[in-house]
């Protein structure tokens, strides 16, 4: 079952492409605000948006996958950087998780100190459960 950790910059005036290249490593999703969501949809997006992604297996646990995309993008000190470059609406760090009672599920923390890591970058945190 998949289980990732992403960190996603939303709602910025600069190109995606100039975010990727501040952050420095590759995206797993790139979109420019006025782009159609999906190609041949008349739907468009409201917001660029530059998403990292660090996939796991299911033996990472909970308590790793946040140091893990932090580290990915290259610490939180580079993403205040950056951050303070493009200025975004959203920042937001994700974790996709196995649904409770799956064979991969188990209990899990976040430590204070990735907490607090979260709140210097003002990030919020989101969990999604499949």
């Amino acid at each position: 079952m998949r289980r990732e950790a992403s960190l996603t910059f939303r709602g910025f005036e600069r190109s995606p492409l100039e975010v990727v290249s501040l952050v420095g490593v590759e995206p797993s999703y790139v979109g420019t605000k006025g782009a159609p969501v999906k190609p041949g949809t008349s739907t468009l997006l409201r917001r660029s948006a530059v998403k990292f992604a660090v996939p796991f297996n299911e033996e990472v646990r909970l308590a790793e996958m946040i140091p893990a995309i932090l580290e990915y993008v290259g610490g939180v000190t580079h993403m205040r950087e950056v951050s303070d470059v493009i200025n975004p609406e959203y920042i937001e760090v994700n974790l996709v998780l196995p649904v409770k009672y799956s064979e991969e599920q188990e209990g899990g923390y976040i430590e204070s100190k990735h907490l607090g890591e979260l709140y210097a970058l003002g990030a919020s945190l989101s969990f999604e459960f499949l």
